[in-house]
């Protein structure tokens, strides 16, 4: 009697469900890889045993880390892998793959940004800003750089106030870093079961990746909710408007590489031209980035690829 690889990676797979939250905490290792083994568990059960079958094992995990180590734990557990159970549930029920991919990267966004709100609500304490910002002045001068920019007619107080300005805006965009981080989490793993199970479902080359149309409300969202918020000064409102543009910034960012590589591959242009315009990308590095995002974001409702949208 022997197992079989593929029954060998799903018992695998549900022990790493059941221990590794706990683990993890116990060993000080969870994080950013400690997810990505979850989330590879949760496809690898799903796909073999479904969806309902993975949660329980998944429940059974954080349950049993919770018991363990008391409430405390919730603020070690990381949640971006129950972002894997919409991912499966949508393989099951046959949604196309992007609708399936935005969704769940969505819920993996959410997950990800959520535990970041109570330092949000903290923010930087005075105290912790200033150490922050004398450790940060004296590697300046450590280095020489604090003359440099003294020659250059900036003063060390106008450089504290930069420093501030930028622990300022580190703080309120935390939550969208740590929806990026979470998103590139779960589409690494995403990319990697689609490309481990190709022969299962269909696969789609990179210069043909696509959001649904619909995904540019949430832009659309952001940028509402920046306006209204600098205009009658809700800090609040305004800042979900910055971090909800941030996160589509890198959303578009991807969509933008992947429509002009695509567009770039077409026979049509000359291959001269071809060469001129990645030249000029290259020169103009800042302008072209920003104009790919734009372009990104624009392909989501103009369709420059003219790709089929699925139903």
């Amino acid at each position: 009697m022997f197992i079989s690889d593929e029954l060998a990676r799903d018992y695998l797979a549900r022990m790493i469900l059941l221990t590794f939250p706990g683990v993890g905490i116990a060993m000080g290792t969870g994080g950013f890889f400690w997810e990505v083994f979850l989330l590879f568990s949760v496809f690898i059960v799903g796909r073999r045993k479904g969806v309902f079958t993975v949660a329980f094992f998944l429940a059974i995990g954080y349950i049993a880390a919770l018991v363990i180590f008391k409430i405390e734990a919730i603020n070690y557990l990381g949640f971006v892998p129950l972002a894997g159970l919409l991912g499966v549930f949508g393989w099951q029920k046959g949604w196309p793959i992007r609708v399936n991919f935005f969704w769940s990267a969505v819920v993996a966004a959410v997950l990800g940004m959520v535990q970041t709100l109570p330092f949000v609500l903290q923010g930087f304490d005075a105290d912790t800003a200033n150490v922050m910002i004398n450790t940060t002045v004296q590697q300046y001068h450590a280095s020489g750089l604090l003359e440099i920019m003294k020659q250059q007619g900036i003063n060390e107080v106008q450089i504290r106030d930069l420093l501030q300005q930028g622990i300022d805006i580190y703080a309120l965009v935390i939550p969208s870093i740590a929806a990026i981080l979470a998103i590139i989490e779960f589409g690494f793993v995403f990319y990697v079961m689609r490309r481990w199970f190709k022969g299962d479902m269909e696969w789609i080359p990179f210069t043909r990746w696509r959001l649904p149309w619909y995904a540019v409300w949430g832009a659309v969202l952001g940028i509402a909710c920046y306006l209204l918020g600098d205009q009658f000064s809700w800090p609040v409102i305004r800042g979900i408007g910055i971090n909800l543009m941030v996160v589509y910034a890198a959303f578009t960012l991807v969509l933008g590489i992947s429509a002009y590589l695509y567009l770039l591959q077409s026979p049509r242009i000359p291959r001269f031209l071809k060469w001129a315009l990645i030249l000029v990308n290259f020169i103009y590095f800042m302008f072209s980035f920003v104009s790919i995002i734009i372009f990104g974001l624009f392909d989501l409702v103009m369709n420059f690829r003219r790709l089929p949208e699925e139903s």
